[in-house]
């Protein structure tokens, strides 16, 4: 009997990715350079593409999250300047100690009560700081789109599964950080983007296995995982697969990114690579 086997694809866009030129276009003589390239994630996309290519026919479906802000977020440095009104130009830790002491502020008037609120909110999920990196995957931009290949596999799946790739995007509420693909770091009870994806909890308990790829596997892959673990039975947890030839981490992550999937693997759940996988996808067919 056929299995059912999700792949879920997590942030595979242009701006995570170390394009070679070749993917990049050139406006008015400037060649696009990727706001946060992760060292290996081209590489990685390649892989997706070519999982999805070979084994396509033993995927039962496919949920593709992307990545997707706003100019202004507050996990940008566009939100943010220092304590000269001078905007910031690379990725910060911000504290609440920090803005109280107006080391980092608001670019926007009138928001700093609502930050000291978030940052409340954060304390109680056991985290004491937000990170502002450069403006990524903003809506409308080429780093917002898929990597190429992986955007061409999935159009591929789709005309000859006769099924619908499921493009699902995360981040857009510009007042709360976004890694997991499941939930914000804050939820926000009046905006739906922010609380638990229960429509994909719920398609990972009925499937027989779920495949998880995507970048960076130090940020929004861990971030997804663990809300997946916490959020299904552990009779669930022998069911998700961490392909880890599909995601790289942010460098000077690496060492706690493998913590976290020992640990992973401890709990139950496979780590392996899509060239483990493969055959069994291929042989998923009837």
């Amino acid at each position: 009997m056929k299995k059912h086997i999700q792949l879920v694809i997590i942030d595979a866009q242009n701006d995570f990715c170390d394009l070679p030129a070749a993917y990049c276009p050139t406006v008015q003589g400037v060649g696009y350079k990727p706001a946060l390239p992760v060292s290996g994630a081209h590489q990685d996309c390649l892989r997706i593409a070519r999982l999805i290519n070979e084994g396509g026919a033993g995927i039962t479906s496919i949920e593709a999250f992307m990545d997707t802000h706003q100019y202004l977020d507050i996990g940008h440095v566009s939100f943010w300047m220092d304590a000269d009104g001078q905007a910031l130009t690379e990725a910060s830790r911000i504290t609440l100690n920090e803005i109280m002491e107006k080391k980092y502020r608001p670019r926007m008037a009138g928001v700093t009560e609502q930050l000291i609120a978030y940052f409340g909110q954060l304390e109680q999920a056991g985290l004491d700081a937000i990170y502002a990196w450069p403006v990524h995957c903003q809506i409308g931009s080429f780093g917002h789109n898929m990597h190429a290949d992986i955007l061409t596999a999935c159009t591929g799946w789709e005309r000859q599964q006769l099924k619908h790739v499921e493009y699902i995007q995360k981040g857009e509420d510009p007042w709360s950080e976004h890694y997991s693909a499941l939930q914000a770091e804050v939820a926000d009870p009046e905006k739906p983007s922010t609380l638990l994806r229960q429509a994909s909890i719920d398609k990972y308990q009925s499937a027989d296995l779920v495949l998880f790829t995507g970048e960076a596997s130090s940020h929004c892959v861990s971030k997804t995982l663990l809300d997946a673990v916490n959020n299904l039975g552990i009779e669930c947890r022998e069911k998700l697969v961490v392909l880890t030839d599909c995601m790289s981490a942010i460098p000077g992550y690496e060492a706690k990114t493998r913590d976290i999937f020992n640990e992973m693997a401890a709990m139950g759940l496979r780590v392996t690579t899509s060239e483990a996988i493969l055959p069994e996808l291929m042989a998923n067919t009837q």
